[in-house]
């Protein structure tokens, strides 16, 4: 193709048809520019089609991400409903003054025990330490995904609050070793038979007056609030993770 149009311009010169090459030039110039132009948008077509495939994949992670922590939070939900279960029986024992101090402590650590939910980021934080987010054509998609792990941050903050200021109770009772931390199955094959014996062995739960008796109520009372506000939490982070999710599954369903 080169040598036909170096042909024809060697052959408007030698016929002094100056005029004619000078038109024929430009015309070749205006071809080479279309073409150029044609290579680019070309190019700029394919780059589009990678950015939006991998648009779609780091939707698909994202998407990943939220149905791990779907299934976390549901699996949370309900430890805290055994939770307050557990918590109300210990306060009904409590309360009928069981006799054996172990029924009341068996259901104790299961009252109290704490739930750490810990949110999947590795797809948003991937996106946002490399700044490909910004990249992402759907705006609003994009505005969702950034408010969600916002309102996320921001829950997670409230429930490392409460269980921070919950779990303290545990080391907040007047005396440990009255209160009987030895006598609770799960420890009290540690301490062996005459450790025990020797070991404090006070009825606390039977005296409404006892230090002792009014910072466990206190303590299982407290299980159940926090144990309902952890509940209300997860559920707004449920609601916000399945939205997200509806809201992507268009862009990834089709993703490998």
């Amino acid at each position: 193709m080169i040598k036909f149009f170096r042909k024809i311009r060697q052959k408007m010169l030698t016929e002094n048809k100056f005029s004619k090459y000078l038109i024929y030039a430009i015309g070749e110039i205006i071809l080479v520019v279309i073409g150029i132009l044609i290579a680019l948008s070309i190019n700029n077509w394919n780059q589009n089609i990678k950015k939006e495939e991998q648009e779609k994949v780091y939707y698909c992670k994202i998407k990943e991400d939220l149905q791990t922590d779907i299934n976390n939070i549901q699996r949370g939900i309900k430890s805290l409903d055994e939770r307050i279960v557990s918590a109300k029986n210990v306060l009904i024992n409590l309360y009928r003054k069981v006799d054996d101090k172990a029924i009341i402590l068996e259901g104790f650590f299961t009252a109290v025990r704490s739930y750490d939910f810990i949110p999947s980021k590795s797809a948003i934080l991937d996106i946002t330490s490399s700044g490909k987010l910004e990249n992402f054509n759907n705006s609003k998609l994009k505005i969702s995904i950034l408010q969600h792990y916002s309102d996320l941050e921001y829950l997670i903050n409230i429930l490392q609050q409460n269980q921070k200021s919950f779990g303290a109770l545990s080391f907040k009772y007047e005396d440990f070793s009255a209160f009987g931390y030895h006598q609770i199955p799960l420890y009290k094959d540690n301490y062996g038979k005459e450790l025990l014996s020797l070991m404090p062995n006070i009825n606390w739960q039977l005296d409404k007056e006892n230090i002792l008796f009014k910072q466990f109520q206190d303590h299982i009372n407290m299980s159940i609030i926090i144990s309902a506000r952890e509940k209300e939490l997860l559920n707004q982070i449920l609601s916000s993770s399945e939205k997200l999710g509806l809201k992507l599954e268009p862009y990834c369903g089709n993703t490998n």
